[in-house]
């Protein structure tokens, strides 16, 4: 008969992926992981596999998390879908997790590994492409408030939308001050209302 675990298994992912994080995939040994969890290498392999096993574990629980964020806010926010898709693109939804001076775990892991693992690949596209579902459907939403011009193709402002989060992701881990960052992510979003957004006294006049 199988013993039972003496570890919480949502502690032991958190405390892997922290460290994975932290250290990359590369640089995290099962001895981190192990000193990381407080769980030894024989219950870690038992539980979870191989540390690929563990990894990929890790980064399918946290594209969960952020898709469920998403969707959630999603749901709330269907009175201003552009204000929504803009605090998402920001990561200031409050849905998910919030933006480290690490950056995201999924853009990361994509960056390191999505062209030699199939499994990181498999991962990210199938997120991504729910991200870009979701920020379709709100720009589709955001037009027929009359908040986004009706002239421009919701999966087109979608991409552009996702492109404008990786960047801001990317320019949180950069290192540059706080005070540069906030300027930095203010003049993406400032593009982004310039780009598709309806003039506000459009939007009165409609």
């Amino acid at each position: 008969m199988a013993r039972p675990r003496k570890f919480d298994e949502r502690e032991v992912l958190l405390a892997a992926r922290s460290r994975f994080w932290r250290g990359g995939y590369q640089g995290t040994s099962m001895s981190d992981l192990c000193d990381a969890t407080g769980v030894a290498s024989q219950s870690l392999y038992g539980a979870f596999g191989s540390k690929h096993d563990l990894f990929v574990r890790t980064l399918d629980e946290y594209c969960a998390e952020q898709l469920a964020g998403l969707e959630a806010g999603r749901r709330s926010a269907r009175d201003a879908p552009w204000e929504w898709l803009l605090s998402a693109v920001s990561f200031d939804d409050g849905g998910r997790l919030g933006l480290s001076d690490d950056g995201c775990y999924l853009s990361g892991s994509t960056a390191m590994l999505s062209r030699t693992d199939k499994d990181v690949h498999k991962a990210s596209r199938r997120t991504y492409e729910r991200i870009l579902g979701i920020f379709g459907e709100m720009v589709s939403a955001a037009q027929a408030a009359g908040e986004v011009r009706s002239d421009v193709a919701p999966d087109r402002v979608a991409l552009a939308l996702l492109a404008a989060m990786q960047g801001i992701e990317f320019l949180r881990k950069s290192g540059l001050d706080d005070a540069t960052f906030r300027s930095a992510k203010t003049s993406v979003l400032d593009s982004l209302n310039l780009a598709y957004a309806e003039p506000v006294a459009s939007r009165k006049d409609a």
